[in-house]
This record gives structure tokens, C-alpha cells and sequence, in this order.
């Protein structure tokens, strides 16, 4: 790859890249024109891990304090201990690796701006940051690495198994930048393609489809960014059998289309370009078509073999013959699969129904699944209760190909899973008792993660608490937030899951000044009253695109501003009248300025600050009051970690923008 392709790819300038490359261990010299192409993806990850630590490191200093004097400097250096960390861990667990007491790591969580629970998952990134800050040598496991690999093995051995002697239906993944219409391509497909249905077309979301053009069916996985074209890239490109390429003619190849290009290569995957939004004034398809030959990839009327076909997807112009051009290339690799036999699939997306219980789809790839049929998915068990099609229609059985809904699973299974049906009796009673021994991992999927702009001066940030129907589209959203470039803005989702908005996602967007996104979550009346209450915003959407252009909207509004926190008056907590989950109630007397009933809440422990929640009531002499001043005794009810004990200094604080 040539240096400033890499280097548009990372946002900085070739200089900055060739000057910085040797401190990361990629030392390629000063004046050097092409990088070599396995190195790339090594670079990108270092240099990923380097900003997001720089970021991490200057979230403090972007807070200004408004206060007496400094708080102290860090606590003395201790000898540094080894530790491994996998992809993923959770923060109870990181605290028992490290040694340290649960309250010590939060703080340390609470300093990086991370707002988590005990139970909550930190990826590597952040982890090793945060282990490292605590004066600890990081080693990455490759436990993970491991366990894909032999995931990825055993879905190959399980297929080859078979004689693919039947004709399969296409399964195509839609790639490319975002904002480029990705989505709108998706649902221009889509909507053409239902006949007969109710307004809005889709009676479900079950994170694939299926289309019919010339008599033949085609599936897409749905939404872009879909959680399982993540597994798919991890586990040899198993899933998709054809890829679009979505480029705008108004805006060329940006560096999420050329890393799309770079898995398509990668993972060996046919594919088609569809260059959209040629009905804008200035979209320019020649010029799309010299920056495609620049990297290699010469259009087919240019008498090379990449086929290029323009598309407006907002006007539903040459729609039908993308679609054609999928056949074409599916004819050409002459598409097969078995489907005699018990099925073997993939978990394409997995959520909880309140009434219905642990749900999945699965993508079957080999085989016939049938109803009554015994299956495992990974660690959980289950028996086919149901099987419904992408419409909710009842169906009775599901070839290669097809993406079914099911019920019947004894826990919920990890998205990109391998899904087995298991015919004897015997060994599938051995595995469901060993699955029901196993922890129920819940419907959670919560974690914190930074939107992964770039910081150099003041940066307003944005907190946002996703919420959807199913996971896959809660990682394609905050994949797609994660690309927003909005110089001097950042965006932090705090806390990602799945189903209803609930009292605590209002009390916690309340005490963290977050905007709560609602995608396909229908409104609850109880909850918006709630929210009205609190001040707390929810934003409902069912369309990715339209969430993405009020976010952008949101970051424009606010850019340029500081957070602030101004110190109002502290507290000496003197007794704890009730301790719940995620609350407290505790009387005090201010020992410092006043507190007020809309203040934050620091609780520091050793000059740390382990906790931040929010006064969700103000009580003096049994009375409700607004404020408390210097010298009153003050009952509270807080918010937050109940981690707060008879002796600790509370400080008191409003949070503003400036």
C-alpha cells in the first residue's frame, strides 16, 4: 500500500505518519513510498491503540475544575506485575487479576470518563490502558485467537463433510463508507421487493432478508456493519458468498471503502461496485472509475474485469440490474451447498422477547433444519419449537441459504456462533445437562466504549445510552457513530443493549448527561413521562441513516464547547440509612459551600474518586429542599454505585458547558 493511502486512512498526513511509525516499532525510513501490504493492518491496530491511549490520558485535562486548589498528584509508583488480557473482560474480573479492590479500578474507570458496572465488559484497548495506569505490564492472550481458529476450523470441517450438489440462493453483505447509502441501497432492495405487506413492509427484524429477481431468490444480511460479517471476517468468509461495494460518484474512494476492499481481497470475495448517488450535481463516475484503476481495479469498460454499475439509490434508478449484475457473478462461482441432512448454520443475531424468551436467526449453510429438531449452538442447547421466515411467516423447514427466526433455546447464543443439529438422542441429553450447569450469560451486551475521533484541543463530547431491538443493529450503529467526523466532538456511548428503555437508563442518562437512542424500540408512555421528568432526551428511529444525520446535527450544536465542573460544597456522610443496587440513602453535614437537589456527587476515597452519581432527592429537617448550606445536616438519596460509607467527604458539583 502506499504510504498516503495509509496515511489518508489514519487522518493524518504523510509527514505525521512517517515521523511517528518508529516510536510505534515500524520503522520503514523517513522517505519510504509503499508499506508492505501484511504490515498494514499491524500499523493500523498500533496506531489505533496509541490514540485511543492519548485519549484516554487527556480526558481529565479536558475537565476543568473549578476549585480551592489542585487535587493530588498521582499515588507513588508500585513495582510493575505482569498480567494477561484477552479481547474482552469483564471489570470484577479485572480487579481479582489485578489484586486490587473492586473501588480502586472503578476510580480509576470513573478518572478515564468510563462509567461502568461490576459486571460490564471492557475491551483490550481500554483494559490495558487502564492496567497500565495502575502500574501494570500488559501481555495480550491469545486465547481469544485460539478459540476463532478453532471455530473457524470446525465450521470448515463440518462443511466439507458434505457434497455441495445443490444450487443455493447468493448471500450477499452490502459494503462500503459510511454515509455513501449503504442503507438506503438496503431498503430501496427491500421495499421493491415486498409485495402485498402492511405499511412499512417488514413485519420483523431478524438481521436478513430475502429478494426475488427472475424467479430467483437472493438473501442479504441486513444493516450495514452487521455483526455478522464481523464473524464472517474472523472465520474465512463463510457467510457472504457475494459482496456490493457502495461508492458515492460524489465523493470517491474515502478509508472506509478502501478497507472494505481490503477484506473483500483478503477474504477472496467476489463482489460488485454499485456508484451511487449519481443523481447528485456533482457526481463524477469517470473520476470513480480512474480512482478504482489507480488501486488495481479496472472497470470492466475499461477492459478490465470489476464490474461498475451506477446507481441512485435515492431515486430507485438501475436498482434491478445491481441485482442482476449479483446473479451474474453468483452464476459465475456456481453457487452449491448440501441440503440433505441435519443442518449446520450460523447465529446471524440473538436477543430476548419478553414473551417468546431467548430468540435467534440463523443463516443455515448445509443441511435442512427442520421443527423438532435437537440442536447446539456453542454452549447452549436447544430443540426447534419454531421456525419463521424474515417475514414471520410459520414455515416448517430451512435449506442453505435461508435466514430463519427460532425458538426453542434454553440461553441466548452468541451472535456469529456455529449452530449443530445433533440427531442422536443420547449425546444431545449429555450436552443440554452440561449447558444448563453453565451461567446464563443474560441479554446485557453492555460496554463502554469511545467513539474514535480525533483529539487535539477542547472536545465536546457526547454521551449517548444505545438501546434496540436486536444486537447486530446496536454494533452497526455504534460502528457507524464511531466513523462521525466532527472536528472538536466526540462521541462516548456509555452503555449499549438490547429491548425496552427502562427507569435505570433514564436515572443513568439523567446522572451523566447522556441522550438515549431508541432504534426499532417502540415508546413507552411511562418511560417518556419519566424522561420529561428528569430532562432526559430519547430519540426513536428506525432507519440508521436518519439516527446518524441527528447525531451529527446534536455534535455541530454542541462543538467547540468544554465540560466544566464546578465545585459547589462537600458533605461528611454521618450515617447510611438504606443501600440498594444501584442506589443509596445517606444523611451528611456540609462541611463545605452548599449542595443543591440538581448537584452531581463525587465520592472520594483515598483522593480518589470511585463513584460519580446523581442527588435524586434533597432532604433537611424531614422537609424537601432545593439547596442545604455550610454547617446543615442533609438527607440524600443518590444514584450511583452504592459504594458510599459513614466517614467518607462527598464532593457536590454542576456540570456545564462552555
Amino acid at each position: 500500500m502506499n504510504v498516503s493511502a495509509l496515511a489518508r486512512q489514519l487522518k493524518v498526513t504523510t509527514s505525521e505518519l512517517l515521523e511517528k511509525l518508529p516510536s510505534l516499532g515500524f520503522d520503514i525510513g523517513a522517505r519510504a513510498i509503499k508499506v508492505d501490504d501484511n504490515l498494514v493492518p499491524k500499523i493500523t491496530a498500533a496506531w489505533k491503540k496509541q490514540g485511543k491511549k492519548e485519549r484516554l490520558q487527556h480526558d481529565l485535562s479536558k475537565i476543568t475544575e473549578i476549585r480551592g486548589k489542585e487535587e493530588g498528584a498521582d499515588d507513588e509508583k508500585k513495582e510493575k506485575k505482569e498480567i494477561l488480557l484477552g479481547d474482552v473482560i469483564i471489570v470484577k474480573d479485572m480487579a481479582e487479576l489485578m489484586g486490587l479492590p473492586i473501588a480502586r479500578l472503578m476510580g480509576e474507570l470513573m478518572k478515564n470518563g468510563i462509567t461502568v458496572s461490576l459486571n460490564e465488559r471492557l475491551d483490550y484497548d481500554t483494559a490495558s490502558i487502564i492496567a497500565e495506569d495502575l502500574g501494570f505490564k500488559i501481555k495480550k492472550s491469545n486465547i481469544h485467537e485460539k478459540e476463532e481458529t478453532s471455530k473457524r476450523e470446525k465450521l470448515e470441517g463440518l462443511l466439507s463433510k458434505r457434497k455441495a450438489k445443490d444450487d443455493k440462493p447468493p448471500v450477499v453483505v452490502v459494503m462500503g463508507h459510511v454515509d455513501h447509502g449503504k442503507t438506503k441501497l438496503l431498503d430501496v432492495i427491500r421495499e421493491t421487493n415486498v409485495v402485498d405487506q402492511e405499511a412499512g413492509g417488514i413485519t420483523q427484524h431478524i438481521g436478513a432478508y430475502q429478494v426475488t429477481a427472475h424467479d430467483r431468490l437472493i438473501t442479504f444480511l441486513d444493516t450495514p456493519g452487521h455483526e455478522a460479517f464481523k464473524a464472517m471476517r474472523s472465520r474465512g468468509g463463510q457467510i457472504a458468498d457475494v459482496a456490493i461495494l457502495v461508492v458515492a460518484a460524489d465523493d470517491g474512494l474515502q478509508p472506509q471503502t478502501l478497507e472494505s476492499i481490503s477484506v473483500i481481497q483478503k477474504e477472496k470475495l467476489p463482489f460488485v461496485i454499485a456508484i451511487n448517488k449519481i443523481d447528485k450535481e456533482n457526481a463524477d463516475v469517470e473520476r470513480v472509475k480512474q480512482q478504482l484503476s489507480e488501486i488495481n481495479l479496472i472497470p470492466e469498460d475499461w477492459g478490465g474485469k470489476v464490474i461498475c454499475q451506477p446507481i441512485s439509490a435515492k431515486f430507485n434508478k438501475n436498482i434491478t440490474e445491481v441485482l442482476d449484475m449479483v446473479l451474474l457473478v453468483a452464476d459465475m462461482e456456481n453457487l452449491k451447498a448440501d441440503d440433505s441432512g441435519s443442518a449446520v448454520g450460523t447465529i446471524i443475531e440473538s436477543h430476548v422477547d419478553k414473551s417468546a424468551g431467548p430468540v435467534a436467526t440463523i443463516l443455515v449453510q448445509a443441511g435442512t433444519l427442520k421443527l423438532g429438531d435437537m440442536f447446539m449452538v456453542g454452549d447452549v442447547a436447544g430443540k426447534i419449537k419454531s421456525l419463521e421466515d424474515w417475514l414471520g411467516n410459520k414455515i416448517t423447514k430451512a435449506t442453505p441459504a435461508t435466514p430463519a427466526k427460532i425458538l426453542g433455546l434454553a440461553n441466548l447464543p452468541v451472535v456469529g456462533e456455529i449452530l449443530e443439529v445433533i440427531l442422536d438422542k443420547k449425546e444431545f441429553k449429555a450436552k443440554l445437562k452440561a449447558s444448563n450447569k453453565k451461567t446464563k450469560t443474560g441479554n446485557g451486551h453492555s460496554v463502554t466504549s469511545d467513539g474514535n475521533n480525533e483529539e487535539t484541543k477542547d472536545i465536546a463530547t457526547l454521551n449517548l445510552i444505545i438501546k434496540s431491538d436486536v444486537l447486530g443493529s446496536a454494533e452497526a450503529i455504534e460502528e457507524s457513530l464511531g466513523k462521525i467526523d466532527i472536528p472538536e466532538t466526540k462521541i462516548k456511548v456509555l452503555k449499549k443493549g438490547l429491548g425496552q428503555i427502562t427507569e435505570d437508563d433514564i436515572l443513568n442518562a439523567e446522572a451523566t448527561n447522556a441522550i438515549i437512542i431508541s432504534f426499532h424500540v417502540k415508546e413507552n408512555k411511562s418511560i417518556s413521562t419519566l424522561a420529561d421528568e428528569k430532562k432526559v432526551t430519547i430519540l426513536y428511529f428506525d432507519i440508521i441513516y436518519k439516527l446518524l444525520e441527528e447525531v451529527e446535527k446534536i455534535l455541530n450544536s454542541i462543538k467547540g464547547k468544554k465540560t466544566i465542573h464546578k465545585l459547589l460544597g462537600k458533605l461528611e456522610v454521618l450515617a447510611i440509612f438504606k443501600t440498594m443496587k444501584k442506589s443509596m440513602i445517606f444523611g451528611g453535614k456540609v462541611v463545605e459551600g452548599k449542595i443543591t437537589k440538581s448537584s452531581k456527587i463525587k465520592v472520594i476515597k483515598n483522593d480518589e474518586v470511585v463513584a460519580v452519581g446523581q442527588m435524586t432527592n434533597l432532604q433537611s429537617a424531614k422537609e424537601d429542599v432545593s439547596e442545604v448550606a455550610l454547617g446543615q445536616e442533609a438527607g440524600i438519596e443518590y444514584q450511583g454505585d452504592p459504594v458510599i460509607e459513614v466517614g467518607d467527604v462527598l464532593e457536590f458539583f454542576e456540570e456545564i458547558y462552555e
